[in-house]
């Protein structure tokens, strides 16, 4: 059974049910990504914020999108740890 149904219009264009919005935490301006896995059509809604975008905020230097997930988060316990020191 499914949770609700849409129609595709003329433009391409789907609107999300209420009921889907609601069940898995959708607003509008969210952006929802499409995949084949399987030979199934699936759809997810995407994060806000890319890896780059934290390195930027962050400040990070270069190269960070090659380092694994405990360097990455050593470097941002380093730069808490001298951004929040006590002078």
């Amino acid at each position: 059974m499914s949770l609700a149904r849409s129609r595709i219009t003329a433009q391409g264009q789907v609107s999300v049910p209420a009921a889907v919005m609601r069940k898995f935490g959708f607003a509008p301006g969210d952006f929802i990504d499409w995949d084949v896995r399987d030979g199934m059509l699936t759809v997810r809604k995407v994060g806000k914020y890319s890896l780059g975008d934290v390195a930027t905020a962050l400040d990070l230097q270069e190269g960070v999108l090659h380092k694994t997930g405990p360097e990455l988060l050593e470097g941002v316990k380093e730069r808490m740890r001298r951004r929040h020191a006590v002078r």
